[in-house]
C-alpha cells in the first residue's frame, strides 16, 4: 500500500507539472469596457455683452422731490448722488445694474423748499459743476403751494423755461417732468386744479424748446404720494426712479451687437 501510494503522489506532482500550475487557481481578469467616444463637443454660445446708455453723466436738478425728502428737510447740499431714499440714488444703482460696462454718474442737486425763483438762480452755477449730458428737471411743486407765487402759474413756467433754454444752449437734453398728483387734504398739497393747469403748461413749453416730456403726473399712482399729500413714498421714488430710466433708456440705449457664430 505504501508503494501504491507513492506513485500516486508521482503521479499527480506531474500532473501539475504539466498544467503549469504552482498554486491556487487565478480569478480572471475583469472585462474593462472602453469608454464611448462622445464626438466633438457643442459650443456653447458667449455670453450676449449688455447695453450701453449714449452718455454717463446725469443731472438730477429740482426740489425736495429730487432731494429725496420723505421727511423733514435736511442739509448740507452736495453733488453726489444723494439719500438713498431720494430717487437719483435710486436711478443711479438701476443704471448701474444695467449698464454693467460703464461707470453712469447721476448728480443730485435737489434742495427741500425751493421755489422756481431760487432754482433758476443757482442752475447755471450747478450746470458748470457738475457738467452733465442730460438735465433730469422737475420743479414748481413749492411755487404751488406758495401764497403768492401761486397766482401767476405762467410765470412759474417762465422760469422753468429759463432754466431749459440755459441747458439746451449748452448742448445739454433736458428732461422735463410734470410734478406728481397730489393727494387732496393732506397738509401740503396745492390748492385743486393748480397741478393740471402747471402740468398743461409745461408740456406746451417742452414742445417749443425741444425739452423731452416726462408724464410723472401720469406715470406715478396716488397710491405711492405719502400722508402729506405732497411727497412720494420710498416706494414712489423707486417708481420715480423707474420712470426717469424708461425715458433714459428711450433716448439713449443702444442694444448690444448680435454675436456672430463661426
Amino acid at each position: 500500500m505504501k508503494r501504491r501510494s507513492n506513485w500516486v503522489g508521482l503521479m499527480l506532482l506531474v500532473l501539475a507539472a504539466a498544467c503549469g500550475s504552482s498554486g491556487p487557481p487565478t480569478a480572471p481578469s475583469p472585462i474593462v469596457t472602453p469608454p464611448v467616444d462622445p464626438g466633438p463637443s457643442t459650443p456653447q454660445p458667449p455670453t450676449p455683452p449688455p447695453p450701453t446708455l449714449g452718455i454717463t453723466k446725469i443731472l438730477a436738478f429740482g426740489d425736495s422731490m429730487t432731494a429725496g425728502t420723505t421727511s423733514p428737510a435736511f442739509v448740507p447740499f452736495t453733488l453726489t448722488a444723494g439719500r438713498p431714499e431720494s430717487y437719483p440714488f435710486k436711478l443711479q444703482t438701476l443704471a448701474a445694474a444695467r449698464y454693467t460696462g460703464q461707470t453712469i454718474e447721476v448728480f443730485n442737486a435737489g434742495v427741500p423748499g425751493e421755489t422756481t425763483v431760487d432754482g433758476n438762480a443757482r442752475f447755471g452755477g450747478v450746470l458748470s459743476e457738475s457738467k452733465p449730458q442730460a438735465v433730469l428737471l422737475m420743479e414748481g411743486a413749492n411755487d404751488l403751494n406758495h401764497p403768492t407765487l401761486s397766482l401767476d402759474i405762467t410765470s412759474v413756467t417762465g422760469r422753468m423755461e429759463d432754466m431749459v433754454r440755459l441747458a439746451t444752449g449748452r448742448g445739454m437734453q433736458v428732461f422735463l417732468a410734470t410734478i406728481p398728483p397730489q393727494r387732496v387734504g393732506g397738509r401740503n398739497a396745492a390748492a385743486p386744479g393748480l397741478v393740471d393747469k402747471y402740468n398743461g403748461q409745461l408740456k406746451v413749453m417742452a414742445g417749443k424748446k425741444g425739452a423731452i416730456v416726462v408724464d410723472v403726473n401720469a406715470l406715478l399712482p396716488l397710491s405711492l404720494i405719502g400722508q402729506d399729500g405732497l411727497h412720494p413714498t420710498e416706494s414712489g421714488y423707486q417708481k420715480l426712479a423707474e420712470i426717469w430710466l424708461d425715458a433714459l433708456k428711450a433716448k439713449y440705449e443702444t442694444a448690444p451687437a448680435p454675436t456672430v457664430r463661426r
